[in-house]
């Protein structure tokens, strides 16, 4: 399935070498990607307004797993795979507020937390103990305004997952708890995963594929600041250039301090960046090897007028550099789905961000 020793491959990356073309087109690989790296990892899923109130349900597909949400009567968001304990049928189909969650199939129900409250026809069942038949649990955690869920419930906390950051993003003057959903926006991207993170993490495009962004950033690498933060999320600032106007989503310090434009991704699916003036995520559904959902949240401030969010929400719909990077990343996965796109060539300065998260794949599919 891969093409050649684990160990052997990390030491290629480390040395300039990017993944071999199968790992963005073979369906093996993505296969065990999903097991190996996305049902082991944190992923932003939701907003905390989606399930605000007790009763509240959302279904969300999480590394192509149906998934439960639900705000239960302890006050705290639960999670389940959305999977009926009795024949496999989806257990919810829709968002909504419910007391419980029943089964369409048949009548299997289940309290908000997933238990098993009643299956109809099953009194005087030998072996049949309703308590030995929950919903399937997933790790959940509430972020400020932002819910995450992992696969994985014997996994790492998120807080493990991307110790460190929140105390820098603080630091850098975004605390996250300081904010609310505002808007979001949706693209369907035909390419593997990996191809947009590879896209995303670096700038070194930035000059030649994103005039509008490079015109508002200081292009000159020595400005750039780029570090790793931990194995799974890594952070890049770039400096705003003198005179650029404020805009829907930053915002100038009101002294003469540098102005950054913050870029920071968490490992594998999710970046978060702020300006300012509230933060942005983007997040990734992992839909097929060569297809993905990405969509663009941002949470502003709670007294955010309402025209500004109609502004912002016009704005990122027609953002260029998003639609740039949409084509770029369609062309790129045009190249690898021929199966003879060369190993690509990194290098060392504008590129060891994206070493370093091409390693960390390789690591978790040996791990």
């Amino acid at each position: 399935m891969i093409s050649q020793d684990a160990d052997a491959l990390i030491d290629s990356i480390r040395a300039g070498s990017a993944l071999p073309t199968e790992w963005f087109s073979d369906r093996d690989i993505f296969s065990a990607e999903l097991t190996r790296i996305h049902r082991k990892a944190w992923h932003y899923v939701a907003h905390v307004g989606e399930v605000a109130e007790v009763g509240d349900v959302i279904v969300r597909d999480v590394a192509r797993v149906p998934v439960i949400l639900a705000r239960g009567k302890d006050g705290s968001v639960k999670g389940h795979v959305n999977i009926c304990r009795h024949r496999g049928h989806p257990v919810v189909l829709d968002d909504g507020n419910r007391r419980v969650l029943q089964c369409h199939y048949h009548g299997w129900t289940y309290d908000l937390d997933g238990s098993l409250k009643g299956a109809p026809r099953s009194a005087g069942t030998e072996n049949f103990e309703p308590a030995d038949y929950g919903l399937v649990p997933v790790q959940v955690e509430q972020w400020g305004p932002m819910v995450w869920v992992n696969i994985d419930t014997n996994g790492p906390s998120l807080h493990d997952w991307i110790a460190g950051m929140n105390d820098m993003l603080v630091e850098r003057g975004c605390d996250v708890t300081q904010f609310v959903f505002g808007l979001s926006s949706s693209w369907i991207i035909d390419a593997n995963w990996k191809v947009f993170q590879d896209n995303t993490i670096e700038c070194y495009h930035c000059p030649t594929t994103h005039p509008e962004f490079a015109r508002a950033i200081h292009m000159n690498p020595s400005s750039q600041e780029m570090g790793v933060g931990g194995p799974n999320w890594i952070h890049h600032r770039l400096l705003f250039r003198d005179g650029v106007d404020e805009g829907v989503t930053f915002k100038r310090p009101p002294t003469d301090e540098p102005f950054y434009y913050h870029y920071n991704w968490i490992f594998p699916t999710t970046y978060l960046q702020h300006s300012g003036k509230g933060f942005d995520i983007g997040s990734v559904a992992v839909l097929d090897v060569d297809k993905i959902r990405f969509t663009h949240t941002w949470f502003m401030p709670p007294d955010t007028p309402a025209e500004q969010v109609a502004l912002g929400k016009k704005s990122l719909d027609a953002d260029p550099t998003i639609h740039q990077d949409v084509d770029i990343c369609n062309r790129v996965q045009a190249s690898h789905a021929t199966g003879l796109a060369p190993t690509g060539r990194m290098f060392s300065e504008p590129e060891f961000l994206l070493q370093h998260l091409q390693q960390r794949v390789v690591e978790m599919m040996r791990d």
